[in-house]
């Protein structure tokens, strides 16, 4: 079993939330690696958010390291392990309280305060931290740790001073920590663990246009394996060289986990929203509306498609018949590749004009979107023009009030992964006819969405059911989703070759 930082009797008092032991002595490994094996005695280490200090645990040279946190019981708590913790090598004197975020330098210890204000010295201290990830905007950490007050990272001096040069990263209470490392300790060396959002979401574009910093090298792993974390989001280790040069288009991080590495964009490029902004140009005879949330895959179950304009506070794409292709591509491309905890914070781009020649690519992604749980059409609250076959063809009771979808779909030649989603949907069209030959209720123009809601129904809390009483229709709807996930596969490469994500 991993040796804990932290002794038993005393694990409550450190807190629920620490650097983990292997991430910790990881961490060591990479800053030899950038500083040479004798680093510990050629720089000086400060941990500005110390905690209780475990991520300084393990450090050999107790007169080059400092410890501060904002919290004098953390402080008090260090001062009293350095006496029974072997591992935690620090000199009394060189542990204090200190809030980074709004006290003055002249607070902090004479040596330590002689070595910032020293330009040469100062290329020889590394600020190393794990900082807090609390959002102002959120209501709990990205640690898992809780509710936080609505002022967590907004009542702070660098909050204000930083706010028009870093503009939404303030949002962050890590982010601020980097500001005033940046500005204040300028040509230090920053080795931080912390989410990756800085190096590649949309909100941190003016922080990374501040923040001329060379990258030197770094690692990311699982959120959850950290403790009381259960995200599923990366978080990394990053040491960077604060010389001035510009942010780095892209930072390539190893993965220890599972080997390998990933690579995160700088999102300077124009994204997928820019694109499709171009055909949405059609405001009458609109047939559903998508909404275009933020271009990135946290946010991968928002897009989707209705008879009727939302009310969410984002842009609303209108399908027409002369942009419908370009309006499935993009919710295909966005919904085609699994969300997992490494490309959790890719962002989606301006494409490349490959895919204005691929057709099949462009049906492939047409009917996907037809048949993807997103597409939440529904003709209780207008006329349905996206049901993809004729009434002969599924043996309606009656004539369907619109018969654009089969009509567009008529001339087009669909890849063995297409055919197979349609053919699969057509049985569960069919299906729904038949039970319903003898209901006068339900509706003859039913939708993927209104017919997965017949057979599901819903809970009392009104979110759809995710199985239905008729195991027929459960048989169905499974073929399907199967068949949707093949589909998504032969989708997938196209997307990083026409350039909407990149690898």
């Amino acid at each position: 079993m991993e040796k804990k930082l932290v002794i038993n009797n005393l694990r409550e008092i450190r807190g629920s939330f620490f650097t983990p032991k292997t991430w910790a002595d990881k961490s060591k490994e990479y800053l030899a690696s950038v500083f040479g094996a004798d680093w510990q005695d050629e720089y000086y280490v400060w941990d500005c958010a110390a905690g209780t200090g475990n991520l300084l645990a393990g450090l050999s040279n107790e007169y080059n390291v400092w410890a501060s946190d904002v919290d004098q019981g953390n402080v008090e708590t260090m001062q009293s392990l350095i006496d029974i913790d072997e591992n935690l090598n620090l000199l009394s004197g060189h542990v204090f309280q200190f809030d980074f975020l709004n006290d003055s330098f002249d607070k902090l210890p004479e040596e330590l305060k002689k070595i910032i204000d020293d330009p040469e010295k100062r290329k020889k201290l590394i600020v190393y931290i794990n900082p807090p990830y609390a959002e102002a905007t959120s209501a709990t950490t990205v640690t898992g740790t809780g509710k936080n007050k609505a002022e967590v990272a907004t009542a702070h001096k660098t909050k204000d001073r930083f706010k028009l040069t870093i503009g939404a990263a303030t949002n962050e209470i890590y982010a601020q920590f980097m500001a005033r490392i940046y500005c204040d300790i300028q040509g230090c060396c920053l080795a931080q663990f912390s989410t990756v959002k800085y190096i590649c979401t949309q909100n941190f574009i003016k922080f990374r246009q501040f923040f001329k910093a060379e990258f030197k090298t770094g690692f990311i792993v699982h959120a959850d394996t950290f403790d009381n974390v259960d995200g599923k989001f990366p978080i990394g280790f990053t040491i960077w060289d604060l010389n001035g040069k510009p942010f780095t288009h892209c930072v390539e991080l190893d993965v220890p986990e599972e080997g390998g590495t990933k690579k995160f964009w700088d999102g300077a490029e124009p994204s997928i929203n820019k694109w499709i902004k171009k055909f949405d140009v059609y405001k009458t005879n609109a047939i559903g509306f998508m909404g275009n949330y933020a271009p990135d895959f946290l946010v991968m179950h928002q897009p989707y498609i209705t008879v009727a304009r939302g009310t969410h506070h984002v842009n609303y794409f209108a399908f027409n018949e002369c942009n419908i292709m370009e309006g499935c591509v993009y919710l295909a491309v966005r919904l085609c590749i699994e969300l997992t905890w490494l490309n959790n914070r890719d962002q989606f781009y301006y494409p490349n004009d490959g895919y204005k020649t691929d057709t099949e690519f462009q049906n492939n992604c047409l009917i996907f979107t037809l048949f993807h749980g997103q597409n939440r059409i529904s003709s209780q609250y207008g006329v349905n023009h996206w049901i993809p076959f004729t009434e002969k063809e599924v043996s309606s009771k009656e004539k369907f009030e619109s018969n654009f979808m089969s009509g567009f779909l008529a001339d087009k030649t669909f890849s063995t992964e297409a055919a197979a989603v349609l053919d699969t949907g057509k049985e569960l069209w069919k299906y729904y006819h038949v039970k319903i030959k003898n209901d006068k209720t339900a509706s003859h123009n039913a939708s993927f969405y209104d017919i997965r809601e017949y057979f599901q129904g819903r809970k009392e809390n009104g979110t759809m059911n995710t199985k239905s009483t008729d195991e027929t229709y459960n048989g169905l709807i499974k073929i399907l989703r199967e068949a949707l996930k093949v589909l998504a596969k032969k989708i997938e490469p196209a997307v990083y070759k026409y350039g909407f994500l990149r690898e």
